[in-house]
């Protein structure tokens, strides 16, 4: 926000949407909001802009014993998986990647989860305070009304609902033979397991940790996930490639391997299904899918998001047009044939400045003039690896950033002594900008790169020509890198 005014019309529009829709506004600053859904939701959102107002948020699942008593990991597991998958077909879909936070003393308890976005399109595009407060009202009103949903399907577990209707949660059963019955063979899964079955919600639950398959018994969350896929705007288009099968729309854009597939078909045959293993919806997130039949829900947590798309993409890049026309589309841009380096450097970080978890770039020093191998250094928040209850799941790293122009595909020979450069900066991550595609081997020695914990991130044209299209207001201050085939759609700015 540009003034005291702008922030106070944002914390007045937060205020009474919370107070609209029954939500607790626990921390409330100029920059920081933090949303408490009730104690049966358990959803935490928390909202951040940093100092160039770039909107980020994330989620915390976490219920406590009011409503639910006893080991709560099965409401933690469950809650979340619920609210994840109905983000990924509210509106224009939000993908996210989960994290089991441990139980700080009872093994194979989970104390809570983080939720953290990583596809958002609705983050995408910002550039005035009016569009900010547009895309917080929409955070806000979607946690609302995926809490009406859900206790509308399976029956509010607060004290007030329980006892108009006659019942009491007060039990909540252990029984593995129980379990069982539902969930064949269980043991030869692994020995890391919780599990258990509540009256309100009503459900039977079991979560293998180790190998993080979940399965649950519920009609009413079965007939919650169903209409929640109805939700979805943007048309689903299912694509074979050579390892999976792409899971795509407009805006989201997943992969599932054939063996997260077949292990699941194993997973259903095991449940009640009278031998006849019919279709399921598949849910996909960044690292864990979901599906439902009949009464039953699995989840795996199986990496499927926007990463193993990518993989994916490349292998089969030469394959027949129907599939180009699905993953790539003709461009609305037009490339000068020799682009401009500074230019094309300039238009890299002005795009990072709009990315929703970058918070600084600058340039260390002006193109070709000793600037030791780095083009921008850039501030860039992360997925914490170490989180836990006391640690947040993002943290803020140095990352060194190199941008690359060329005619053709840029290969290990354009880059190189990439490591040697993170060190002599003291940077914990790389970050690549090509206005064509990195070759192959490049591709290699940057995921390597990552095996040896390093953060490392790359854009090649595709990824460069999808981000300008939601800012297409910055490309006239490019000329010597690109041009728009058509009209360019001008953000209003503020004045």
């Amino acid at each position: 926000m540009k003034n005291a005014e702008e922030i106070q019309e944002l914390k007045a529009i937060v205020e009474k949407l919370c107070g609209k829709h029954h939500l607790i506004i626990q921390i409330a600053e100029d920059n920081y909001f933090k949303i408490f859904t009730d104690q049966s939701s358990g959803i935490t959102l928390f909202l951040q802009l940093d100092e160039n107002q770039n909107l980020s948020f994330y989620f915390l699942q976490r219920t406590y014993d009011v409503f639910y008593t006893g080991d709560r990991s099965d409401a933690h597991v469950i809650l979340s998986l619920m609210f994840t998958a109905f983000l990924r077909f509210y509106k224009s879909g939000i993908s996210c990647e989960q994290f089991d936070i441990a139980h700080p003393a009872v093994q194979d308890e989970i104390w809570g989860r983080y939720l953290v976005p990583i596809q958002v399109p609705i983050l995408h595009g910002i550039s005035t305070a009016k569009q900010l407060i547009e895309v917080v009202t929409e955070i806000i009103e979607m946690v609302a009304f995926w809490r009406e949903s859900l206790w509308y399907f399976t029956g509010c577990p607060c004290d007030k609902c329980m006892k108009a209707e006659n019942l009491n949660n007060s039990n909540y059963k252990y029984s593995l033979e129980d379990i069982e019955d539902l969930f064949s063979d269980l043991h030869s899964i692994s020995s890391r397991n919780n599990y258990g079955d509540r009256e309100r919600p009503e459900w039977v639950y079991f979560y293998d940790i180790e190998e993080e398959v979940t399965m649950i018994k519920s009609s009413s969350l079965a007939k919650f996930l169903n209409a929640t896929l109805q939700l979805r705007t943007d048309k689903i288009e299912y694509l074979k490639g050579q390892n999976g099968t792409f899971v795509l729309s407009d805006n989201i854009k997943n992969f599932v391997h054939d063996d997260t597939k077949s292990e699941m078909d194993e997973y259903f045959e095991r449940v009640n299904t009278n031998g006849k293993l019919k279709g399921y919806p598949v849910i996909p997130m960044e690292n864990m899918i979901v599906t439902v039949m009949d009464d039953y829900i699995i989840a795996l947590g199986r990496i499927c998001g926007f990463e193993e798309y990518k993989k994916e993409r490349e292998l089969i890049r030469q394959r027949h047009n129907r599939e180009s026309e699905l993953l790539f589309p003709i461009p609305q841009f037009k490339w000068k044939e020799k682009v401009c380096p500074d230019q094309f450097e300039l238009l890299v970080k002005a795009l990072l400045e709009r990315e929703p978890n970058v918070k600084s770039v600058r340039r260390p020093a002006p193109i070709n003039q000793g600037d030791k191998g780095r083009d921008l250094i850039i501030e860039w928040n992360v997925i914490n690896e170490y989180m836990s209850d006391t640690a947040p799941p993002r943290i803020l790293i140095k990352v060194v950033g190199q941008c690359k122009s060329g005619t053709s595909t840029i290969g290990k020979g354009k880059v190189l002594d990439i490591r040697d450069t993170i060190e002599t900066h003291n940077s914990q991550g790389y970050f690549l900008a090509v206005n064509t595609q990195i070759s192959a081997p490049l591709t290699e020695k940057l995921e390597s790169l990552k095996s040896k914990g390093l953060w490392v991130s790359w854009w090649n044209r595709d990824d460069i020509e999808m981000r300008l299209s939601k800012n297409q207001d910055l490309i006239p201050n490019f000329p010597k890198v690109i041009t728009s085939r058509n009209k360019i759609k001008f953000v209003d700015k503020e004045d």
